[in-house]
């Protein structure tokens, strides 16, 4: 299967006139693929803010589901340019964490994409105890929320349990 879709891929980029030097394709999960692409001209393919992966990505997505008979899902890494977003990422919502936790004020987080509430998802859970995000709203108005936990302090009045 990985064997079709570079073949696949490899002549999508050449009809658009892509440079690229090396297409790797991944089995991530069942019919969840992952492709690593080097090309000098990723500001072609990822220009302006991303908008232009995401659309080669629907593009290539409904060629390979037509040409494999198979939904598939897929994941494009052009010049390692997700593990950089993902950084930026992690490190805007590290100082989103420290304001939250300075202000103890729930704070409402800028539009994010599904994947980037997924990913902030996991690391605020893998990350503290005491802060935690919530979405709230639906499809393109969902918003994603940090949090601080209300901690509760009990107080035993009879004095039995000192």
């Amino acid at each position: 299967m990985e064997d079709k879709i570079k073949s696949i891929v490899e002549k999508f980029f050449s009809k658009m006139t892509v440079d690229f030097s090396n297409i790797v394709v991944t089995k991530e999960l069942e019919n969840i693929f992952y492709i690593k692409l080097e090309s000098t001209d990723s500001s072609l393919i990822i220009w302006p803010r991303w908008k232009n992966l995401e659309d080669i990505k629907g593009i290539l997505k409904l060629l390979l589901n037509r040409s494999l008979e198979e939904n598939i899902i897929l994941h494009i890494e052009i010049n390692d340019y997700l593990k950089s977003k993902e950084d930026k990422l992690i490190n805007f919502i590290k100082s989103k964490i420290d304001f939250v936790e300075k202000t103890w004020k729930d704070l409402k987080l800028p539009f994010l994409s599904a994947y980037e509430r997924k990913k902030v998802h996991s690391y605020v859970s893998d990350l503290k105890s005491d802060i935690y995000t919530k979405s709230e709203w639906e499809w393109k108005e969902r918003r994603l929320y940090i949090c601080k936990k209300n901690t509760k302090i009990t107080i035993d009045l009879d004095w039995t349990d000192i």
